[in-house]
């Protein structure tokens, strides 16, 4: 669905003019929506439907009930009472429709949900650029690890983890180019030297990663990196 509109309703939004969608995070079109928000776009607010003077009139805060009126004619108020509300909602108001605020519920869940989008790219990005780099490779180490197991330390005098040291063999950077051969139907065979594909996208692949790092928002690198 492409959004054009939002509006914002008394129990969700009208999509472009002619689509209901509830406030429900579990429905689809509500997530479409924060897409659509943290694309840089802004709901409208609810219409405000601001009544007539008939409507005040008669509404909780205009003409008291009949009988309350009945015993205002037999008091002597009921003119007053009468010219009071007429003053207080006078003929020229005729209503109006403004546009209200656009509700902060909204707005929050959009960017919490562009929050938890760029907390797990940036911890995609981080894990690739982790990967070595096929141009370089990696050279050989070594790592101790504790085996689980303890043995007296005559010197020390104590019972002491057993460790265990092995060798993680190298891995050999790939071929900065490679042969490639093509033939076009009725030629002969034409070897090329071109730079090593898999180089050639492993560097794309870590550059991308990269700037999604760069790119990233101080307060999301705090929450993933603590």
């Amino acid at each position: 669905m492409i959004i054009e509109t939002v509006k914002t309703q008394e129990y969700g939004y009208l999509v472009n003019g002619n689509m209901a969608v509830p406030n429900d995070p579990a429905n689809r079109d509500y997530q479409l929506i924060l897409d659509w928000i943290n694309e840089g776009n802004t709901p409208t607010g609810p219409d405000v439907i601001e009544p007539d003077y008939v409507a005040l009139r008669t509404g909780p805060t205009g003409y008291a009930p009949i009988h309350e009126q009945l015993a205002m004619q037999t008091d002597g108020t009921w003119d007053a009472h009468v010219a009071d509300v007429k003053t207080r909602f006078p003929k020229s108001n005729a209503g109006s429709t403004t546009i209200g605020d656009v509700p902060q519920d909204i707005l929050d869940a959009a960017a919490n949900k562009l929050f938890a989008q760029q907390v797990e790219a940036y911890k995609t990005a981080k894990a690739r650029v982790a990967q070595y780099q096929l141009s370089v490779g990696v050279p050989e180490s070594t790592q101790t690890i504790t085996t689980g197991m303890q043995e007296w330390n005559e010197e020390a005098g104590e019972m002491q983890d057993v460790t265990e040291t092995f060798v993680i063999p190298a891995i050999e950077p790939l071929e900065a180019t490679v042969e490639v051969t093509t033939q076009e139907i009725g030629e002969d065979p034409v070897t090329a030297t071109v730079a090593n594909p898999l180089i050639v996208k492993d560097n794309e692949e870590r550059a991308a990663a990269q700037a999604i790092i760069d790119a990233t928002p101080g307060p999301v690198k705090t929450h993933v990196d603590g």
